[in-house]
């Protein structure tokens, strides 16, 4: 740690019934280049050996591995909140309990806040790996080392996906919040909370990857996807951002929101009432889109997937 005692990171892992995940997700941190850190996990009424695993392993992380146990469920937002409230450090990194960092990741984040005081939130490239750690591909936005306008990107972000990336994939500086994690956006609240962050500076991207998300059937992420509660969050998000005076709108962003919204509504037709689905066609979608999705909507589904997965070989990183 640093003199102060103060570490600059805080490695932040909240986490609920991750145990099989855990012990490697604590364990990419204390392999770090960088050790002025603490790793603060904040257990959500797990009901596995959780606790039993991480108490011991406090002890192989020197002091540094600060262990704290809700009383009752408070939801995955509230559990975030948590961490953000027992957080030390200058600098916020999360964490997901099923995901890992990989090597330098601490490292080469902080040295891009240091470097850039305009920048307000740092993000990088990251493996997508399987249940059991199967390397799978690679995410990035975008494919080189830059920095932009953060008003560009929430932009980008608005008008189609989160480009950005999960939790596992960015690094802010906790002086720069003006907020918290919103439990009334169950599949948006990190992207909500990267906009607040990005009204305030510039994004850092950095091209390599230097996290790995897991991606597997127990994840919240699936079942909102179905339900529909992404779309619940897309439509909430946007009704609020959309008129922000920094947005730089076009009109292929405006086409290129209809299409996904309407691609969206058509991959959970089967989960929201008819009523809903008349509304967002209507006022944030296509319905005439949406009337030939069942012979454009596969090829939607590819160009999405075509553009969100680049696959290629990645002998040279290792969990």
């Amino acid at each position: 740690m640093s003199r102060s005692n103060t570490p600059k990171v805080s490695v932040c892992i909240p986490t609920f019934n991750n145990a099989n995940y855990l012990h490697q997700a604590i364990e990419s941190v204390l392999k770090q280049n960088d050790q002025d850190f603490e790793i603060v996990i904040v257990d959500n009424c797990s009901t596995d050996h959780t606790i039993k695993l991480v108490e011991g392993l406090q002890n192989k992380g020197n002091g540094r591995i600060r262990f704290y146990k809700n009383d009752r469920n408070i939801g995955l937002a509230g559990n975030f909140n948590k961490c953000l409230k027992y957080a030390q450090g200058a600098y916020i990194k999360f964490l997901c309990s099923d995901d890992v960092l990989l090597p330098g990741c601490l490292e080469k984040m902080v040295a891009a806040l240091d470097a850039h005081q305009s920048v307000t939130l740092v993000c990088s490239g990251r493996l997508a790996i399987s249940g059991i750690g199967e390397k799978l591909g690679c995410k990035q936005y975008p494919s080189t080392d830059v920095i932009i306008r953060g008003s560009n990107v929430t932009t980008k972000c608005l008008f189609g996906k989160n480009y950005i990336g999960e939790p596992t994939a960015v690094m802010f500086r906790k002086r720069d919040l003006t907020g918290h994690f919103r439990d009334d956006l169950p599949q948006l609240m990190d992207m909500e909370m990267w906009f607040q962050l990005l009204e305030q500076g510039d994004l850092l991207n950095i091209e390599e990857p230097l996290c790995a998300i897991r991606s597997h059937s127990g994840q919240m992420t699936h079942a909102n996807k179905k339900t529909g509660k992404l779309i619940d969050d897309n439509v909430k998000l946007f009704d609020e951002y959309s008129l922000k005076s920094y947005l730089e709108i076009t009109l292929l962003l405006v086409l290129q929101r209809k299409m996904l919204m309407t691609y969206r509504v058509w991959m959970s037709r089967k989960f929201i009432a008819d009523s809903k689905k008349k509304m967002i066609l209507e006022q944030y979608a296509s319905k005439l889109a949406y009337m030939f999705m069942p012979l454009i909507g596969p090829l939607v589904g590819y160009s999405i997937s075509l553009e969100k997965w680049v696959i290629r070989r990645m002998r040279n990183f290792h969990l």
